[in-house]
């Protein structure tokens, strides 16, 4: 009989490419998990600029590797949640004794609530928010009042609200001014996020007689980097079909510390407007929308009205290459930053008064 011999070359071979693809693994996985630490920290990491719309693709530009690098962002996402002691969100002492617990089916954190408050009187709204471990929701009560009393501005609220679906959300409610700098400047508290401004604009728009939709979803909790997926979901549930749909994402500026954009945001990020201190805000514009030469029209108009008004209120129309920010969703779609984590609440609240006598007059102008 003979020997079969041992195939030792082979053997090599099957060792190398085993070593290799080791290395390989390890290499891509120091990679993902270096991007996913930057997450962590709320940076930004670009991996591609993804509509998560699977029903519209903005322009028809997503190919083949857009695609592919899509679905490694959402691989990026799911893989690497942030840790417990980066992520959960952190609450006033003061609030502690208000909360409340109750389970209910996880799949309520998913449908969007469409709010429109009372104009009349300040009401306690409960907001439910998804912790990422126990399978309870956390109710946090917080006011939503109208912050001013309506100026004399001439507006006709019928016709606006016949021509008119205005919708205020968050895409990343969660961000939060001075003094509650807790967290990465993020909470729950609506005393202190954008949440709560958004909730005092609309009330003072109701005010003047004006309907207004406040959802009030966290889309930028529990999970950070489905923000816009989640906000755009929200959205499209109250879209007007025989309405024209003006559509405002309230968010604050932010700069890290001791890095350049804190240093330039710090000498502009308030001015004095009629005695009182005000903080700045910008218009932000993302240019990978097919509409975007609307979109800058409609910005600009809003910019020139506020200049007029209260000249400095808006410091700026900020243009993001390769960004959508949902704005494919409405000819009227503006983002609006107010303030900057470097902002007191105070200078805020100043500043939301001033907008909402911006937006009454902008909204009865557009409604003609």
């Amino acid at each position: 009989m003979k020997r079969r011999r041992r195939n030792k070359g082979g053997r090599k071979f099957y060792m190398g490419m085993s070593i290799l693809c080791l290395s390989l693994l390890f290499i891509g996985y120091s990679y993902v998990y270096n991007l996913s630490e930057k997450r962590k920290l709320q940076q930004d990491v670009t991996t591609i600029s993804i509509n998560y719309d699977d029903d519209h693709e903005v322009g028809g530009k997503a190919n083949t590797i857009d695609k592919i690098m899509s679905y490694f962002n959402i691989f990026l996402e799911k893989t690497f949640n942030e840790s417990e002691d980066t992520s959960r969100l952190i609450e006033n002492d003061s609030q502690k004794n208000g909360e409340v617990f109750k389970t209910i089916s996880s799949e309520d954190n998913v449908a969007s609530k469409t709010l429109k408050e009372d104009k009349s009187q300040a009401e306690d709204e409960a907001v439910y928010l998804a912790d990422r471990k126990e399978d309870f929701f956390r109710v946090v009560e917080s006011p939503t009042y109208r912050s001013s009393v309506p100026r004399n501005v001439d507006i006709d609220a019928a016709s606006v609200n016949e021509k008119l679906n205005i919708v205020f959300y968050h895409t990343h409610g969660t961000e939060s001014y001075l003094p509650h700098k807790e967290g990465n400047f993020r909470t729950q508290d609506e005393r202190y996020n954008v949440m709560g401004l958004g909730g005092k604009i609309a009330a003072n728009l109701q005010g003047y007689g004006i309907n207004v939709s406040h959802l009030k979803d966290y889309n930028d909790y529990p999970d950070y980097n489905m923000s816009y997926a989640n906000s755009c979901a929200a959205v499209k549930k109250v879209l007007s079909g025989s309405k024209k749909n003006l559509l405002i994402d309230i968010h604050r500026d932010g700069a890290d510390e001791n890095s350049a954009y804190e240093k330039v945001l710090s000498d502009v990020k308030s001015l004095e407007i009629n005695g009182k201190t005000a903080a700045t805000c910008t218009l932000v514009i993302g240019d990978k929308n097919e509409d975007f030469d609307v979109l800058n029209q409609h910005a600009h108009a809003l910019f020139d009205l506020a200049q007029k008004k209260y000249p400095g209120l808006f410091r700026d129309i900020i243009v993001r290459p390769g960004a959508y920010f949902n704005q494919f969703l409405s000819d009227y779609s503006f983002l609006i930053e107010i303030g900057s984590s470097l902002n007191n609440i105070d200078e805020v609240n100043y500043s939301a008064e001033l907008l909402s006598e911006v937006l009454a007059e902008y909204i009865n102008e557009i409604s003609k």
